[in-house]
């Protein structure tokens, strides 16, 4: 059985980017969004006004942690942890990413051909 996409998660870009960079270790924001804009090979910024709000969402759902880390003498940076629930909810979301793709892809590639009406129409 075929299931329908939830337009409802589709804006989850984001989570699922954070996330996956997250299932390889702890970063602090910063480092995040360097790290997104590298492995997009640059074409992928994402503020820090979208990134932050992010984040904070993903703590209040229980899918990272953070931690305060002293960094030289009194400096603090916050790093982020990808939780258990986390890792689930990012299966979630790549799954409903790669069906969503492949329907995409289905309407891109389709080819209308409208049928002839006939006579005993």
């Amino acid at each position: 059985m075929k299931q329908n996409y939830n337009f409802k998660r589709g804006k989850n870009n984001i989570d699922m980017i954070l996330l996956k960079i997250l299932c390889n270790g702890d970063f602090y924001g910063y480092q995040l969004s360097q790290l997104i804009k590298e492995f997009s090979h640059e074409m992928i910024s994402i503020p820090e006004g979208s990134l932050y709000p992010a984040l904070y969402k993903l703590q209040d759902n229980g899918y990272i942690s953070a931690e305060k880390r002293l960094v030289g003498k009194r400096q603090e940076r916050i790093y982020y942890h990808i939780e258990p629930s986390g890792r689930d909810y990012l299966q979630t979301i790549l799954s409903d990413y790669e069906y969503l793709t492949t329907a995409i892809q289905y309407i891109l590639s389709y080819q209308y051909a409208p049928q002839e009406e006939t006579e005993d129409e």
